[in-house]
């Protein structure tokens, strides 16, 4: 009972509010209406004062025209007043500084200044001071989105973004075209705090640094190459024909046996080391290096570079033919079968003469290479440049005919069956693949074809069996 009676009290309040708000809503249409009565009444009033229009427009031509007159004159007034103040504070502060030190002497301590000298300093330091404050502020406005960009500015070993080395690369291009040398330096050594493992930087700081102080590329390259790149040939090769190039012959072999020690077996590395020692005249170690790289080699093409290499070594930069000759009959008997051994033999005896090969050595190598355990390819291959060697060089021809007897009789068969071999055309193996793709995939429609069609063909018979069944059931069952 006492809800139901709260119930109903709250019902004629809210009747209350609804009247209350009717009424409300009364009492504001009134007004908007009184507020529409007094806009027109004002608007009467107005048409009753209003001048001609052309009278008006006059006027109002007239007073813009004042408004604009006065305006001009105020800012060309308060710009020669602004310029005059100026002009005379600087005359007044100029005047000042004379004045004190024409008819004042500065004193021997800061302590004993007067007021008026002290303040005469202040203002010529400021007059002093304000073209290098104005170029500061102006090289801090070019930098800072540079220096914004900036996210890690100590080191970590972790790869810095790619937006963070584009930042540092065009920051530094930017300051290196102020040309100021010292504010450069400082960002280098800035930026290779954080990119001390990019060897970019460090070629950069480098290449700059080498048009300013020699002395201090060096101490760069040695930072750089012993500290920070171990393990990075081509900052040290750098720093090798840097050292050789001013002398520094010490340095270079440091350089390169550091690069050495830490990656062994790089091939750029031990020929500029075997050049190092031949340009300096000790070619005696110059081919120690190439040797000891052919002993510690790994794998037969790396050998065989090594041997070549060691071989024109000795051929050019030593001089020795019989050295040569006699190493590369030592690596022939150790691998009978390596073809390239016996055709560098073949170089070497044929440019070992200094106007005309010598026949004799060169024929002695081909007859080496047909009774060794060289492909019967090899051989055929090799007793065919025989006879032309013979047929330009050979001074016996009894020697030519003998040879192209063994020709025809043992190797010319192999030559014209690998000819054959040669002739015939590569079998089309992609268009088989083609034919044997499509076969399998029209079997397979077929074959989804067919299971498709019982698929059909049974449920056909389903629904008949069911149709049946619903009608028998309707006549009294099966």
């Amino acid at each position: 009972n006492l809800l139901l009676k709260l119930r109903n009290l709250l019902l004629k309040l809210r009747n209350l509010l609804l009247k209350l708000r009717n009424m409300l809503l009364e009492w504001r249409n009134l007004l908007l209406e009184l507020r529409n009565l007094l806009l027109e009444l004002k608007n009467l009033l107005l048409e009753l004062k209003e001048p001609a229009p052309e009278e008006e427009a006059a006027k109002e031509e007239a007073q813009e025209e004042m408004e604009e007159n006065v305006v001009d004159v105020n800012e060309e007034a308060a710009e020669e007043t602004k310029e005059e103040e100026q002009t005379e504070a600087v005359v007044q502060m100029t005047e000042d500084f004379n004045k004190v030190d024409m008819e004042e002497p500065l004193p021997d301590s800061p302590e004993a200044l007067t007021a008026k000298q002290e303040a005469a300093i202040r203002e010529q330091m400021l007059l002093d001071m304000a073209p290098i404050h104005e170029k500061i502020l102006t090289e801090i406005e070019e930098v800072t989105t540079f220096e914004d960009g900036i996210k890690r500015p100590y080191f970590h070993v972790k790869e810095l973004e790619r937006v963070q080395l584009k930042n540092w690369k065009n920051y530094l291009n930017v300051v290196i075209e102020k040309k100021d040398v010292l504010r450069t330096i400082t960002l280098f050594e800035r930026c290779l705090i954080a990119c001390a493992f990019y060897e970019g930087f460090w070629i950069k700081y480098i290449n700059f640094m080498n048009a300013i102080d020699k002395e201090e590329t060096s101490k760069i390259y040695r930072r750089a190459c012993m500290v920070h790149l171990v393990k990075k040939p081509y900052v040290h090769l750098n720093w090798a024909a840097f050292e050789e190039e001013r002398g520094c012959l010490e340095v270079a072999r440091e350089a390169l046996d550091h690069i050495d020690k830490g990656m062994p077996g790089l091939i750029a590395v031990i020929l500029r080391r075997a050049g190092l020692e031949r340009r300096s005249g000790n070619i005696e170690q110059g081919g120690d290096i190439l040797k000891l790289a052919i002993e510690n080699c790994r794998g037969r093409e790396t050998r065989d570079f090594w041997i070549m290499k060691f071989v024109g070594y000795l051929q050019y930069s030593a001089k020795d033919i019989p050295a040569a000759r006699k190493f590369l009959t030592e690596q022939i008997e150790r691998n009978p079968r390596n073809k390239k051994l016996y055709v560098r033999l073949l170089d070497l005896e044929h440019s070992s003469g200094t106007n005309y090969p010598n026949s004799a050595a060169v024929v002695s190598v081909f007859d080496k290479a047909l009774t060794s355990s060289l492909t019967i390819e090899e051989k055929a291959g090799f007793s065919h440049r025989r006879l032309t060697f013979l047929e330009e060089f050979g001074d016996d021809v009894s020697a030519i005919i003998s040879a192209y007897d063994d020709h025809n009789k043992n190797w010319k068969t192999v030559l014209d069956e690998k000819k054959k071999e040669s002739s015939v055309p590569p079998r089309d193996y992609k268009r088989r693949d083609n034919y044997n793709h499509n076969r399998n995939y029209n079997r397979d429609r077929g074959y989804n074809r067919d299971r498709n069609y019982n698929h059909q063909s049974n449920y056909n018979q389903n629904n008949n069996f069911n149709n049946q069944a619903q009608g028998g059931g309707a006549g009294g069952g099966f």
